[in-house]
């Protein structure tokens, strides 16, 4: 009995250590510092306040509802949100491309320069609809075509299907345009949180295969870390109005197990870089500018990546915004913030157009 508990015990021991070492990957509290200074050091407006009451408050009968009704009701939500504003671009069902999704183009937009759009959503929710003030906005701002990818989400499909997408819209869109088979003049990517997250590890992937590169690349609000080392997490915990209801359940959880958990559903290592792409190589990646918050919960994970993607060679322009929450940029016609956010992206842009 007692060598067989014995064995026991040092199997657990086993599998612990190596589940640490197979998940968690490289140490990426060398990337905390430098700390950049605030971008914009205003308090965050009236309205903001208004808005993160709506994420805070939840109505008590949600929560009450199956885990499959609530992520149903959520994605519903979403793209409703998306649809409150009336724009002046225009949204055309590609109906020609191998993955679905909607252009978006205003009256004087050039059909050679493209814009590849990757929405957030924690890789579950979101759509074209849901992001349509997002891809409005960077139409108007860049004079691209918007091509807004509607890729495979979990947990009907695997993260890799989504993933396969983008890389598969990727380069059709090197080769096609709104009005049809026509080679791009330029190429832009942009994404916000879990839709970041996808650009960044197009990126690379991008690199790696020597397919022709994005001129530039934006990142909102990004994740970058599957293995969710990043102390904001658990800092900025009660800040982060929009996503302290996805991560509170999570932090009661060992990091060993939840990453074991993430591994199992994903069916990839959550510090692959292919779902991970700070553990990947950040050298020559394309101009980025990443805009994030220092009350969200992953601010750090936009830190950490600069900080790495800057010493790798790669130009990263990030800018840190005071006390919004998390993907402000969706609540442009009611923040202020978020009009000042995409006269930034619009100048960046500029850079390279």
């Amino acid at each position: 009995m007692f060598w067989f508990t014995l064995f026991i015990i040092i199997a657990l021991i086993a599998l612990w250590a190596f589940i640490k070492i197979a998940v968690t990957g490289d140490d990426l509290s060398q990337y905390d510092a430098p700390r950049e200074p605030l971008f914009y050091d205003k308090p965050a407006s009236p309205p903001h306040f208004e808005l993160e009451k709506q994420f805070t408050n939840v109505d008590p009968a949600f929560a009450k509802l199956p885990k499959q009704q609530q992520l149903l009701a959520m994605r519903k939500s979403m793209d409703k949100a998306g649809l409150r504003v009336t724009t002046t671009a225009t949204f055309i069902s590609a109906d020609a491309a191998p993955v679905e999704g909607e252009w978006v183009m205003t009256a004087d937009a050039d059909p050679d320069k493209r814009l590849l759009y990757i929405h957030g959503g924690g890789f579950m929710m979101g759509s074209p609809q849901s992001h349509r003030i997002i891809t409005s906005k960077l139409a108007e701002i860049s004079g691209a075509a918007v091509f807004v990818v509607n890729y495979r989400k979990i947990p009907e499909n695997a993260r890799l299907d989504g993933i396969e997408d983008c890389q598969d819209i990727y380069r059709w869109l090197l080769n096609n345009g709104p009005q049809g088979e026509q080679p791009a003049r330029q190429l832009l990517v942009a994404g916000d949180s879990a839709g970041a997250s996808l650009a960044f590890c197009l990126l690379a992937w991008i690199r790696d295969n020597q397919l022709p590169a994005p001129a530039a690349a934006i990142a909102l609000c990004p994740t970058t870390d599957s293995t969710l080392s990043s102390p904001s997490i658990i800092k900025n915990l009660n800040r982060d109005a929009m996503l302290q209801s996805f991560f509170k359940p999570m932090v009661r959880i060992p990091k060993t197990m939840l990453q074991l958990i993430g591994w199992i559903n994903a069916r990839v290592r959550p510090n692959d870089p292919v779902i991970s792409p700070i553990h990947g190589d950040l050298a020559g990646l394309p101009p980025l500018l990443i805009q994030a918050s220092d009350s969200e919960c992953l601010i750090d994970d936009a830190r950490r990546y600069t900080n790495k993607a800057r010493l790798a060679g790669t130009e990263v322009t990030l800018q840190i915004w005071q006390e919004m929450m998390h993907d402000w940029h969706l609540f442009e016609p009611e923040l202020d913030e978020a009009k000042d956010a995409f006269e930034q992206v619009r100048l960046f842009l500029n850079k390279y157009s």
